[in-house]
């Protein structure tokens, strides 16, 4: 049965309290199931792992959580029997997992990184706004899909502060020291770095900014995929733009510098995972520009500054055009309205 709001803002409520190692599980179970829509069956209770004499408190999926009843004192009790659980499913199934230890108020997520845990950014159970805790957990567990297509709802789950974007960044760092070297991977940096010259009039070739780059190319293909109503394919096809020369579609989707992922050796389950994050909006009912809001969240202001990006405020914009564009009956609805003054090409609006 869904969780009603006021339901829903009772389990935050006692969570932030910090109830107890049994009773955070039994509150975590219902936001998973009623909250988020996971079937019971798939959420699996106290998993023996007998390699280190020890069990799992709840896995779901790709996620192993270890309930505590005060992370304040028990961080390092976590930190100790995380390794060797993660460890354990990633060898057994050859998958990535991330371990959520929680008392509540807190949640901590962690992975591994080359054999060392690493702690991804902790989130505090938010009382005044409960459904801030449905999706943070939608976003580690990923089970929710046909989320909302707004700005607001791709840039928390996919942006800057979001556990998808800390988690592939660390991913694309290890898989460019891997092939960064190659001359061919090489080459497809240098040929964006010096196309980013001649836009920007200035040499740009850090680091984050390909990776990003890297990560929004990922995106992009994925959503635009989705859009065209096709299967997305496996990694290859899909940064290849596929289903796009398929439909008979040219000059849109195709293969381009950040391919370079698929070179290294867990570039192509990056690529699936990133995928499988892009995937989860209703893309069909698309009516503003995601990109836009989820490259500006990626990419901080400094950086924009420093490339010379200027991007006109929505506000703003639709205030010149409510002066500026000629309603006249004579004028057709579909005439195209030009800005020369666009920093990085036209922007066109149209009239209705």
């Amino acid at each position: 049965m869904p969780l009603s709001p006021d339901r829903l803002r009772e389990i935050v409520s006692e969570l932030a309290s910090r109830p107890g190692h049994e009773k955070v599980r039994a509150l975590v179970y219902q936001l998973l199931v009623d909250g988020l829509g996971a079937r019971s069956t798939e959420v699996d209770f106290e998993r023996p792992v007998p390699e280190v004499h020890g069990r799992i408190d709840v896995l779901l999926g790709k996620m192993v959580f270890e309930f505590k009843s005060d992370l304040r004192r028990e961080t390092r009790d976590a930190e100790r029997k995380l390794p060797d659980y993660l460890a354990q499913r990633e060898t057994e199934t050859g998958e990535h997992f991330v371990g959520p230890a929680t008392d509540g108020a807190t949640f901590a997520p962690y992975e591994l990184r080359n054999g060392t845990l690493r702690r991804l950014p902790s989130f505090s159970a938010p009382v005044e706004s409960p459904r801030d805790l449905l999706a943070w957990l939608s976003s580690v567990v990923a089970v929710s899909v046909d989320l909302d297509p707004t700005p607001d709802t791709v840039r928390r789950e996919l942006g800057r502060e979001s556990l998808a974007w800390h988690m592939a960044r660390e991913e694309l760092q290890a898989a460019w020291v891997e092939v960064g070297v190659r001359p061919d991977v090489r080459l497809k940096r240098e040929l964006w770095a010096r196309l980013l010259e001649r836009v920007y009039g200035s040499p740009v070739d850090a680091d984050l900014l390909f990776f990003q780059h890297t990560y929004l190319s990922v995106i992009a293909k994925t959503m635009a995929t989705h859009v065209l109503g096709a299967d997305v394919p496996e990694p290859e096809g899909l940064l290849a733009g596929r289903p796009f020369q398929e439909a008979g579609i040219t000059g849109t989707v195709e293969s381009d510098f950040f391919d370079w992922l698929l070179s290294t050796h867990q570039g192509n389950d990056l690529v699936r995972r990133i995928a499988l994050q892009a995937g989860r909006f209703r893309l069909r009912d698309v009516q503003t520009d995601v990109l836009k809001g989820l490259y500006e969240s990626l990419v901080d202001p400094e950086q924009r500054h420093d490339l010379g990006e200027y991007y006109t405020p929505d506000w703003l914009a639709q205030r010149i055009c409510a002066r500026a564009i000629d309603r006249s009956p004579c004028r057709s609805p579909a005439s195209p309205t030009f800005w020369p003054w666009a920093r990085n090409g036209c922007a066109t609006g149209r009239l209705t």
